[in-house]
């Protein structure tokens, strides 16, 4: 994946050019990053359980990232956030219903809650151990309190004939 597909993949699921935003299971910072070139001002929350690869990142400006070392699947000190993105690392979650629920709760109702992950059904362990194509993604999102997704974008993707895809929920 490239800083264009993850531009591509979240340019349509951002509603303001200003806030406060979360990147879940940030990695190495690519989604960060395109978030920052996307919005004017605000701040940026880059979590992630090993961040080590984020400190390079993290910085003040129009837009601020500050790195936060935290495991997604258990309870969050964040405050309440205008958004959230996450992208490639929900399919990490055995349980993704209890890790949406948890993560929620740091989300203002009616802001937007971005996940980006690969449409596929077949687990690649340990990169893709619980995949969570678009289909289950809609099933689960009424049960976490989360409006119908809507697909925004796909790129193609490094595993085989499946595409990654973007899709926006709203608390």
């Amino acid at each position: 994946m490239t800083s264009s597909d993850a531009l591509t993949l979240l340019r349509p699921g951002i509603p303001s050019p200003s806030g406060t935003w979360a990147d879940l299971g940030a990695g190495t910072g690519m989604f960060t990053l395109a978030l920052r070139q996307l919005l004017e001002s605000g701040t940026i929350y880059a979590v992630d359980k090993n961040p080590h690869v984020l400190w390079s990142i993290a910085g003040s400006g129009p837009v601020e990232a500050v790195v936060y070392e935290a495991d997604f699947t258990l309870p969050l000190k964040l405050p309440l956030l205008d958004g959230i993105v996450m992208a490639n690392a929900l399919h990490y979650a055995p349980d993704p219903i209890a890790t949406l629920k948890n993560i929620l709760t740091c989300l203002r109702p009616g802001a937007p809650f971005l996940l980006v992950e690969y449409e596929t059904e077949q687990a690649r362990p340990p990169w893709i151990p619980y995949p969570l194509p678009f289909r289950r993604f809609v099933d689960i999102a009424g049960k976490v309190g989360l409006s119908e997704p809507e697909e925004l974008a796909r790129v193609p993707s490094d595993y085989g004939r499946q595409y990654i895809y973007s899709a926006l929920a709203r608390k």
